[in-house]
């Protein structure tokens, strides 16, 4: 019997050792979850994490620019970033960065600072709404000597309308991530930057 007692013991002090703590439990749960769950789950910590940030008006940026989509549907970031506008660095700092993310937000032959037709070999992309969005705004910005980083409402606007109309009732598939699901994110980036923009700086 003592034997026994012994034993049990030792492998409940065992298994104890082994056994995945609350946090490893939490990234297996975590991990379980289907792709569009997990985006869920990161988009309320990254909330969590803002309302701190933005008491002291921390990395608000930062947390903007490294997700557009989100940074545009979380009106509190927006409302926080407007509110620093009247500082002539921070307006400098919220330009760079704005530019430097619709510079890295590429796609197809158009959807680029500087487009390329022989990119792929056919353009647009396998008839790409996107693209052709994108070569409708570079014909626009040329027609009004703008640039695609330094544009206007109009063809800003005329860009908008014509992707909205061709997205619409599309969802992203976070566990596929096919193209479609692709065109789809990146879409929604190039919309949320120009509207955090016009929301901004208006």
């Amino acid at each position: 019997m003592l034997d026994y007692l012994i034993s049990s013991f030792f492998i409940s002090v065992l298994l104890a050792g082994i056994a995945p703590s609350d946090k490893q439990k939490e990234i297996i749960r975590y991990n379980a979850l289907p792709a569009k769950e997990q985006r869920e789950y990161r988009n309320a910590e990254k909330k969590k994490q803002i309302e701190f940030d933005t008491e002291s008006n921390l990395y608000l940026l930062k947390n903007c620019f490294e997700d557009p989509i989100f940074c545009y549907d979380y009106k509190l970031l927006i409302r926080k970033i407007k509110e620093n506008t009247k500082n002539e660095t921070f307006v400098t700092e919220f330009n760079k960065n704005y530019i430097t993310s619709f510079q890295n937000t590429k796609f197809g032959c158009f959807c680029r600072e500087d487009f390329d037709p022989e990119i792929y070999k056919v353009c647009p992309l396998e008839n790409s709404y996107l693209d052709l969005a994108c070569q409708n705004r570079q014909k626009c910005l040329l027609i009004n000597k703008k640039s695609w980083l330094n544009s206007n409402n109009t063809c800003d606007s005329e860009f908008i309308t014509y992707i909205e109309k061709y997205k619409k009732n599309k969802e992203i598939d976070f566990d596929k991530f096919d193209n479609e699901s692709v065109e789809i994110f990146v879409s929604l980036k190039f919309i949320s930057l120009i509207k955090i923009r016009k929301e901004i700086l208006k």
